[in-house]
């Protein structure tokens, strides 16, 4: 065989076509490389889940915690706000009481990489069930390619829900359970009424879906039985026992009866002010989202959602839809109405539908080939998830707990300087704040939907833009403490209106602010007269900065690792000039936070500032590390600056090429200059003199001594006269510049 004879056979396949042909049939499937893979998978996102820390995105677990704490302390469900300070007390059915005691033991034995174990152990069983349910309808003549797309689907599902540890990854995982005992494994059906008491306990207010699920396969059991006269021996009478035994298990429940109401006593708004209750996006059902690498539940939901609905379609016309297939898919779709809270449920109830078509689909061809866009296409797909998983996790994140979201020196502030009391703070970090503060500090009102009205939520909201609701609210509950976001700008002008509250503390997220008529001895101590906590970098001309900045340390007192605080004292100095009284402080910046590139950036500026180019460079360098793109443009501007005062004209030009863009963004005269200089020393001569002409339009050019360098050099070089200058030449022409310039 020629060579050219052996690349046609490998190219079209045909040689690859044999050797699956000699394999056994099995084999020919490829099911053991679906294993294979789905192994594989399954471990990574087992890995990215241990190694992704607990992060506060939103509150949920950590109020779970706090009840299930006082679980633990008392004995006793907790079914009132006992963390609030709202009048009169609230009251609910608490249906996720066995949720909070289980992750109140689980961190009190293992903290928080306790609680990450659990994460990845539910996330690990509900994927492999998920696996299990969907290769066990496979047949040996039918194309593993759909149903290893589903599982990828499937996939990407369940992993893009685990990263909040709430009682509903319990759910997912029940309806999984459910699903395989009664479509799989009938034999295990005297399972069902045990799962169905834990799902109750765990997440009570899902009960409606154990309903419909274990109704459905009861009616198509009973269909099947009477009506088609096609009973299916697998199922006997004992397996329809054990799925009615399900009804009493989902009453045994210390709230019993009072489960039932449940589901109905949530807030009616709450879609108006919680992302996760709002509305589903129609624009959901027929977009497909793919953002650079990274595959999130949108990329797949719109085509899911699209495919499940044809093979429901299909299915019916086609008389193969099953009755329970077709009452839950119901049921899930209904559920896909109330919210985005139920993407997930809508998922797994359409799962049966969906492998059963695939199941019931035309084999497709033998062919396969080595090069094919279908090949390729599967590759992809198959690649996706797990680079995806690589891209989101946390870079130089602390773990296992990632605090950057929290108002950690807040609290710590509270916890040493104050006396307990009554704190006033939005809802979002309620549920944190009252699990690290109680018994010693009572919140408003946190995000439980079933405790609190929308009344409520809307005050706790409103309070901080609407200066009536302020003043209300304030009048009312006479708080001690009051905790706002940096970044509301307007809430100052709101609080003046009540002179009594001032601040005395900030961290990286929020201000906290105190009554001093309930805090007096706190306030006298603490209040924080020159320091703007929402913009530390306004200093009042009255004030001198060493008090500026001495106010300021007495924060870092507290709270030494504060990015905002060592970053204001660090600039503050640095835009004075004061460049050696900086320097002590850049530094200690950098080591509170090595992985922030603006720290090793202004201790650069400061080196840079002060002559010390080569030092500054290594610090760019490092900066450049931790930097986005545009940041790294900032960077290569100062780097290059730095290698045209060294002289090394060619890292000047390629480091101030890649920063400076005159077409799109401001540029300084003077790097502008530098980058045209540089360009001309390396010989780039046609650029050097486009950059001097794009320099010379400048409205400020003209009254700075560069003016005449420029337009000389300007000159020279379109008159092919120019000559290299000498380094002395330089070097003095160098010196003018920086002393008629200066530095940033």
């Amino acid at each position: 065989m020629t060579d050219k004879t052996t690349v046609a056979e490998l190219v079209s396949g045909r040689a690859f076509n044999r050797l699956v042909e000699s394999l056994p049939i099995k084999w020919q499937q490829l099911t053991p490389y679906m294993r294979l893979y789905a192994t594989f998978l399954i471990l990574a996102g087992l890995v990215f889940q241990l190694c992704y820390p607990i992060t506060l995105t939103d509150s949920d677990m950590w109020y779970h915690m706090d009840g299930g704490r006082w679980f633990w302390e008392h004995m006793s469900i907790p079914d009132t706000a006992f963390f609030s300070f709202l009048e009169p007390e609230r009251s609910f059915v608490n249906y996720y009481w066995g949720f909070q005691a289980l992750v109140a033991k689980v961190f009190q034995h293992g903290e928080y990489y306790g609680l990450l174990l659990l994460r990845a152990t539910l996330f690990f069983l509900t994927t492999l069930v998920a696996y299990r349910y969907i290769i066990e309808e496979k047949n040996t003549d039918r194309s593993l390619l759909p149903f290893l797309i589903l599982f990828i689907a499937y996939f990407v599902f369940i992993e893009g829900r685990v990263p909040n540890l709430r009682p509903h990854l319990f759910s997912h995982l029940f309806i999984l359970l459910f699903l395989y005992i009664l479509e799989r494994r009938p034999a295990w059906s005297p399972a069902l009424p045990l799962i169905t008491a834990a799902w109750a306990n765990l997440h009570g207010i899902e009960y409606p879906v154990p309903a419909l699920i274990g109704g459905a396969y009861f009616l198509e059991f009973l269909h099947n039985r009477y009506v088609r006269k096609t009973p299916d021996t697998d199922r006997s009478w004992s397996y329809a026992i054990w799925i009615l035994a399900c009804a009493p298990a989902l009453l045994a429940t210390p709230a019993g009866i009072e489960l039932l109401l449940s589901p109905f006593n949530i807030a009616p708004h709450a879609g108006l002010y919680i992302k996760e209750m709002k509305h589903l996006d129609s624009r959901m059902l027929y977009s497909f989202f793919l953002s650079g690498d990274t595959l999130k539940l949108e990329s797949v939901f719109s085509l899911t959602f699209l495919f499940c609905s044809f093979a429901l379609l299909r299915s019916l016309l086609d008389r193969t839809l099953r009755l329970s297939h077709a009452l839950i898919a119901a049921g899930g779709y209904l559920l896909l109405l109330k919210g985005n809270r139920f993407l997930w449920e809508w998922s797994l109830l359409v799962l049966p539908a969906m492998t059963h078509y695939i199941g019931n689909m035309k084999p497709l061809g033998n062919g396969r080939r080595i090069i094919s866009i279908s090949g390729l296409l599967i590759l992809v797909i198959m690649a996706l998830p797990l680079v995806s998983m690589v891209k989101r996790l946390p870079v130089n994140a602390p773990y296992p707990h990632d605090t950057r979201n929290e108002p950690t020196g807040v609290l710590r502030f509270l916890e040493q300087a104050g006396n307990g009391g009554h704190l006033l703070t939005s809802p979002s970090k309620a549920g944190y704040i009252h699990w690290k503060l109680y018994p010693d500090y009572k919140v408003y009102i946190d995000l439980q939907m079933s405790l609190f009205t929308d009344f409520d939520i809307y005050t706790a909201l409103q309070m901080y833009r609407n200066k009536t609701v302020l003043a209300n609210i304030l009048t009312k509950l006479k708080p001690d403490y009051l905790m706002v976001s940096k970044k509301n700008k307007e809430f100052p002008e709101l609080i003046k209106k009540h002179p009594d509250f001032v601040p005395v503390f900030l961290d990286d997220r929020q201000v906290l602010y105190a009554n001093r008529v309930q805090q007096p001895v706190l306030v006298e101590q603490y209040q924080l007269k020159l320091v703007n906590p929402f913009s530390l970098l306004e200093v009042n001309d009255e004030v001198e900065l060493g008090d500026h900045v001495e106010e300021l340390e007495r924060i870092l007192e507290v709270f030494p690792e504060s990015e905002r605080v060592n970053h204001s004292i660090t600039r503050l100095l640095f835009n004075a000039r004061r460049y050696a009284e900086a320097l002590p402080w850049a530094r200690r910046y950098a080591e509170y936070h090595p992985d922030n590139p603006n720290s090793h950036y202004l201790l650069g500026n400061i080196h840079e500032n002060s002559g010390a180019c080569e030092k500054a460079i290594e610090l760019y360098e490092i900066a450049m590390a931790f930097s986005d793109r545009k940041f790294k443009r900032t960077l290569n501007t100062h780097i290059g600056s730095c290698y045209y005062i060294l002289g090394d004209f060619s890292k000047a030009y390629d480091h101030l090429w890649n920063g400076i863009n005159p077409y799109t963004r401001s540029v300084r005269d003077e790097d502008l200059y530098q980058l045209a200089f540089s360009a001309y020393i390396v010989g780039e001569t046609q650029e050097a003199i486009l950059l001097l002409r794009i320099l010379l339009q400048s409205d400020s050019l003209e009254a700075q001594p560069m003016f005449s360098d420029a337009n000389e050099l300007l000159r020279k070089l379109e008159e092919g006269d120019a000559e290299t200058p000498s380094f002395l030449e330089w070097s003095v022409n160098q010196a003018i510049s920086l002393f008629s310039f200066g530095k940033e």
